[in-house]
């Protein structure tokens, strides 16, 4: 009735066997990453934020290039929802950004205080070709508020952080 194997005595490995596997085990302890310094983090770190950043900045402009009556800068519409949906279906074309600098492109322009002033006093939302698609709720538009607020509230912190 019990399907587990039996436990069996094995021989000891022999010496060629253990020298192997110390070799083995030597060479994966080689390739293990040192513990790095606070300072060789923080270099780290600034690198892959300037590495997103970069990707961002990348993806913007691609966005503002590709669909400017939709994403200006100058003149901010509200997004259609799922807009992202639509983005990523485009993605395979030539000079397009990776997914996740879309992603992080797309959540930067969104939380952008200009953006959420817009929502919160916009009409409807606009897709790609800047045709007006739904119309904005009033959940939205406190949603839009909230989140403005919070930012505000954020900033106040770091510049009283600060003196």
């Amino acid at each position: 009735m019990n399907d587990r194997p039996k436990l069996t005595i094995k021989k000891p490995l022999s010496p060629e066997k253990q020298f192997q596997l110390s070799q083995g085990l030597q060479y994966r302890t080689l390739n293990v990453p040192k513990k790095l310094s606070a300072k060789e983090q923080e270099h780290l770190m600034q690198d892959a934020q300037k590495k997103k950043r970069e990707g961002i900045k990348t993806a913007l402009g691609w966005l503002y290039e590709k669909f400017p009556a939709c994403f200006n800068p100058k003149d901010l519409k509200p997004l259609k929802l799922k807009i992202d949906k639509d983005l990523y279906l485009l993605l395979k074309q030539e000079g397009a950004p990776s997914k996740s600098q879309l992603r992080d492109a797309l959540a930067y322009y969104t939380r952008n205080i200009d953006y959420l002033k817009t929502v919160i006093n916009g009409k409807h939302r606009y897709d790609l070709e800047g045709q007006q698609m739904q119309e904005i709720t009033q959940d939205q538009i406190d949603f839009a508020q909230e989140k403005l607020e919070k930012i505000l509230q954020a900033i106040k912190g770091k510049k009283s952080h600060k003196k």
